[in-house]
């Protein structure tokens, strides 16, 4: 028998009484659905709390006295803002009303951050004051400004700036139209921006981040989109990138606009901003501005909604005078070779391009040219002289490359330095009176008040470009178009690169004391300060020389273009804010930058710089003639569909001539079909750049938005460059609508955003030509532009559009009867002049030519006439296949005289 019990109880224990008085800790032990519960409570309250305070703060404090918002430590890790400097070592650093993450070392922004402006008022106007909220700022606890204003200016339907300002120093206009495409909201009393379009998309919003104003340190956030943002040279813009906007050699060259996508719709924002900026692309989309100024931040915005609207509004604000003609299509030679008689090997290169029928434009002469504070030796102007004639006179154009700073003596030194300076000094002085007068060296004295000053000594500020010490006039100065007209001393130049003009200064510069005298200098301030004058110099007029340094370059293109009335046209390294034209320099030759060369150029003409430069081959001494000829040849077909092209050699040459056998068959094949194409691209120039982006040229396509690796020319083309050593194939997301090999008329039978891999070749790119579009070239290329436009006749390539549709016939049995037919369609045109345009209009039957205006002069006229007058052959893709006479195109050969149009409106050719 098994033992028990008698009752429940039977073991002396009283469960009723000892229940009853059982502790709430001991029920919470026992109980597992108890202790979740408190688990819970504790992970999602208490532990948040002690991390809040003993990880993120600095310390522990208050919520803040001012009645305003406290602001969370609990941050994202992908959202945080560096407050300051953000990465310090010693909580100490760190701003007591920022948060500190000591497992890191980073010093961040609350959220939202306490660092901003507050207004009294309820509703913000123009005449609002803001005052700041915190008496320090986060960059070595400077005092921040205690007032700044906000003006906000509706330019026009599409374009409203916005700027944060110090009133004391800028007054800015706060302009109001009634009819526009966005809306703006500014909350109070912490000041909080918000733009966006009519359909509720932000295009600006400071997203209560931190707006800091001290001096020489302003710091604004502001995001865009949720989605992808393009510029800057990058497609798209990533988390972590940085951008600097202070003109140097490794600096942007174009204008420092981003695009941005939401929901289909493309906006813009434009920094206006002439300190050094810069610019971080922080987690979340979240853009970081800090500039070294004491005047502001100024945005443009446009609503879009297209990015070719964006362009037409920011081409707008650059200025852009077209200073196009013909000629500056084609290539352009350079040479700064090392030589015992550059005058001969001159002469030599232009005898052995005439024999080898080069097709290029101009020549820049013996070297690139840096005037001389002798000017009666007249050394460097007789040699100017002399390459001008020679160039001229061998029916080429003169396109010297001219540096912004003047070469001077000095006596022999020795390099010293103070310890109170951040620049090297030397002991050189100037060459004495006496000897001053016996050598005519009378620039440096008798224009001594126009040159930069030293911030030590007041005496003009001395620079270093390799072995030579160099002054440099202030071209914003009164009186500098003297000096630029005594140098250049009548010189007949066909126009002018004005390189190096940020300008370049090479001299030792000490930066690690600076963090004296400014509040904020990162390393990223560190490079592009390395290369440009001395950032505290000043002007002669007693200004800081840094915050004017962007416009140096453009004050040095206007004074020079103020010397020729013809307004010849002028290229030049360094823009801010302007539409000049682009001379790209300082590329090294590799295969990345290859690529990089073309993104940064169609970038640069959707944001408004239509005329671009781009040295072929790369421009720097960092060039190999045995192992990157192959990169070499493939960047002159690269140069083929890029708005303007320069060969500038340098210790290696990397011209046509430099290359043998098939290379050379390439390069100078490559360098015809551009010629080629010359009709297409003077007539897409009128309307809009040449290389585009794909987000540009089909922003209605998601597939297309940050492609890379392929491009528009124009409407009508489309390439994608093999960018690889050795690539034999190359990937193409198919764009929308009907596409064909260019030169066979192959049909590419895919859908939109489809993936295509196609075969390339050694000798080109893959190029496309869009169905539905007409092509005028000129396919028997000459030795320059102009005579190519005068002496080669019209081909022209049909691509067809063709669609099934459904069409009513009338029957006299049945009546109307339904039936399926294909209509084609393409069109085309060719800008001849401001006076003249051709249009052409096709179907699958006739190919017609209309005029539009009647200045026949420019090709019918013997003696006036710039453009041939006949058609050769049409070639027609996307006919049914048995009408075709080739593989995959029709081709006709049948003389056209484009002067029939003087008496008739229109000719029709038959096309099967």
């Amino acid at each position: 028998m098994i033992p028990h019990a008698d009752n429940e109880k039977s073991d002396g224990y009283d469960y009723d009484t000892e229940e009853k008085t059982m502790k709430w800790h001991h029920k919470i032990l026992l109980s597992s659905s108890l202790k979740v519960a408190l688990l819970a409570l504790i992970t999602a309250v208490i532990a948040p709390m002690l991390v809040y305070h003993y990880v993120y703060y600095p310390s522990l404090d208050l919520p803040p006295s001012d009645g305003f918002s406290a602001g969370s430590c609990l941050v994202r890790r992908s959202a945080r803002l560096m407050c300051g400097v953000g990465q310090v070592n010693d909580s100490k650093l760190c701003h007591p009303q920022c948060c500190y993450d000591t497992d890191n070392s980073i010093c961040f922004h609350r959220s939202p951050s306490r660092f901003t402006y507050v207004m009294d008022d309820d509703e913000w106007d123009a005449n609002t004051t803001l005052r700041s909220r915190i008496s320090t700022s986060p960059f070595n606890f400077t005092d921040t400004l205690r007032q700044i204003k906000l003006s906000i200016d509706d330019v026009s339907a599409t374009h409203v700036s916005v700027a944060f300002h110090n009133p004391l120093l800028l007054t800015l206009e706060s302009r109001r139209i009634e009819e526009k495409n966005y809306t703006y909201q500014v909350d109070s009393p912490e000041l909080s921006v918000v733009v966006s379009d009519n359909l509720g998309n932000d295009i600006f919003n400071t997203i209560r981040g931190p707006i800091i104003a001290a001096e020489n340190i302003w710091e604004v956030v502001f995001k865009m989109t949720d989605e992808d943002m393009y510029g800057l040279g990058e497609i798209p813009l990533e988390e972590g990138m940085v951008k600097i906007i202070y003109s140097n050699a490794r600096g942007e060259s174009g204008v420092p606009l981003i695009f941005s996508q939401t929901n289909g719709s493309y906006h813009g924002v434009l920094l206006d901003i002439s300190g050094p900026t810069e610019v971080t692309f922080a987690g979340e989309n979240q853009i970081v501005v800090r500039s070294i100024t004491n005047v502001g931040m100024k945005f443009h915005l446009f609503s879009g909604p297209t990015p070719k609207d964006i362009m037409t509004d920011v081409t707008k604000i650059l200025g852009f005078q077209n200073q196009l003609q013909y000629w500056m299509l084609g290539a352009h030679i350079c040479s700064d070779l090392p030589s015992s008689d550059a005058q001969t090997d001159l002469s030599d290169y232009l005898t052995a391009a005439l024999k080898d029928k080069l097709p290029f434009e101009s020549h820049c002469g013996t070297a690139p040219v840096v005037f001389d504070d002798d000017v009666c030796e007249d050394s460097v102007q007789a040699n100017l002289k002399a390459d001008s004639t020679l160039v001229r006179n061998n029916n080429k154009r003169f396109i010297p490359h001219i540096s912004p700073y003047i070469s001077v003596y000095y006596e022999e030194s020795e390099e010293t330095f103070d310890d109170n300076s951040t620049h090297i000094e030397t002991t050189t002085e100037f060459i004495t009176e006496s000897i001053t007068e016996s050598y005519c060296r009378n620039i440096s004295s008798e224009y001594d008040n126009l040159m930069l000053r030293s911030a030590d000594t007041e005496k003009p500020y001395k620079g270093k470009v390799g072995n030579a010490f160099v002054i440099y006039p202030d071209y914003k100065e009164q009186g500098t178009e003297k000096v630029m007209r005594k140098l250049l001393d009548g010189t007949e130049i066909d126009g002018a690169v004005l390189e190096n003009n940020w300008p370049l200064d090479e001299s030792f510069k000490f930066v690690n004391e600076t963090s004296e005298y400014l509040p904020y200098f990162s390393k990223n301030f560190e490079d592009a300060f390395n290369y440009t004058p001395q950032w505290n110099i000043t002007r002669p007029n007693g200004e800081i020389y840094m915050y004017n340094h962007n416009e140096y370059g453009n004050n040095f293109a206007r004074t020079f273009s103020n010397l020729y009335d013809d307004n010849i046209p002028i290229w030049t390294s360094s823009q801010w804010m302007s539409g000049d034209i682009v001379n790209k320099q300082n590329v090294n030759t590799t295969w990345t930058n290859l690529q990089r060369e073309l993104i940064e150029a169609a970038l640069g003409g959707a944001s408004g710089h239509k005329l671009w430069s781009s040295p072929i081959c790369g421009d720097t001494e960092h060039y190999n003639n045995v192992t990157q000829v192959r990169l070499c040849v493939k960047w002159y077909m690269m140069a083929t569909y890029l708005p303007l092209i320069k060969i500038h050699s340098k210790s290696i040459p990397r011209d046509p001539l430099a290359f043998t056998g098939t290379n050379k068959n390439y390069i100078i094949t490559a360098l015809n079909r551009r010629l080629s194409l010359l009709p297409y691209f003077y007539t897409t120039l009128q309307e809009g750049p040449i290389l585009r982006p794909m987000f540009y040229q089909f922003p209605e396509s998601k597939n297309l938005s940050s492609v890379k690796t392929q491009f528009s020319v124009g409407d009508d083309l489309l390439i994608v460059p093999d960018l690889l050593p050795s690539q034999t194939h190359v990937h193409v997301t198919m764009p929308p609508g009907v596409w064909y090999e260019l030169w066979s008329g192959v049909h590419i039978d895919a859908e939109e955003g489809q993936p295509v891999t196609m075969t390339t070749t050694d000798a080109d790119f893959l190029t496309l030509i869009r169905g539905g579009s007409i092509l005028v070239m000129q396919k028997d290329a000459r030795e320059t532009a102009e005579e190519t436009r005068l002496r080669s006749q019209y081909s022209i390539i049909v691509a067809l559009d063709c669609h099934n549709v459904t069409v009513n016939i009338s029957d006299p049995a049945t009546g109307n009867v339904a039936k399926n037919v294909t209509e084609c369609h393409a069109e085309g045109k060719l800008y001849i002049n401001d006076n003249m345009t051709l249009v052409f209009e096709a179907n699958d039957e006739y190919l017609s030519i209309t005029s539009e205006d009647e200045d026949f002069d420019a090709f019918c006229d013997a003696e006036k006439a710039v453009w041939v007058d006949h058609v050769k052959e049409i070639s027609v893709y996307g006919l049914q296949e048995d009408l075709n006479n080739f593989d995959h195109h029709r081709h006709i050969e049948n003389v056209i005289n484009l002067c029939d149009l003087k008496d008739k409106e229109e000719i029709v050719i038959q096309l099967n």
